[in-house]
């Protein structure tokens, strides 16, 4: 017997930027940009991560920020900010420290969601696990600082990442949409 296709809820995409940049979009489409500039690599109505690549020597490039918003969803509320640099520690706006749970003022889809930092010899994960277990499982953003530049991994379901537009391609069209 055929199985029925799987909700459009529970499919899980995933997009990476790799040092030099190497991108793969959300639909596995595969392209380089050697440059520095500032980039959306994902914006939507939760959230936008953006990235900064710089050139490292005269022949390539890497990531050497990366910012992650949690869009406020309420007037008044505030939003969460996540920045982190080539080689530095990470800051988030609301706790100034690592470890951190989002504040009370983030959208109930995040309302769970939790920041993790480890280190490996040469790395430094930092690592936001959308929503509560077991989806914060199978959804996050994951930053990656190495000696070659940072590494932006994310992983997640439609429910925080569709009609997500930028450098990771679009969410419900596949592609890469520039903007001009």
């Amino acid at each position: 017997s055929l199985k029925p296709p799987p909700s459009p809820l529970s499919v899980i995409k995933s997009c990476s930027i790799n040092p030099d940049p190497h991108y793969v979009t959300w639909d596995n489409s595969y392209y380089d940009y050697q440059g520095g500039c500032d980039q959306i690599a994902i914006d939507n109505d939760l959230m936008q991560v953006q990235i900064r690549t710089r050139p490292r020597t005269w022949w390539y490039s890497t990531i050497t920020q990366v910012a992650v918003k949690i869009k406020a969803q309420q007037p008044g509320d505030l939003d969460e900010i996540f920045h982190i640099k080539l080689e530095e520690s990470v800051t988030n706006s609301i706790t100034g420290n690592g470890i951190a749970h989002y504040s009370d003022d983030l959208p109930p889809k995040l309302a769970k969601s939790k920041y993790a930092k480890s280190y490996a010899k040469w790395f430094k994960f930092h690592t936001i696990h959308l929503g509560s277990p077991p989806e914060g499982k199978n959804s996050y953003i994951r930053i990656v600082d190495s000696q070659q530049g940072i590494s932006l991994q994310v992983n997640g379901r439609a429910e925080f990442f569709e009609n997500s537009r930028g450098m990771c391609g679009s969410w419900s069209t596949g592609g890469v949409r520039f903007q001009n």
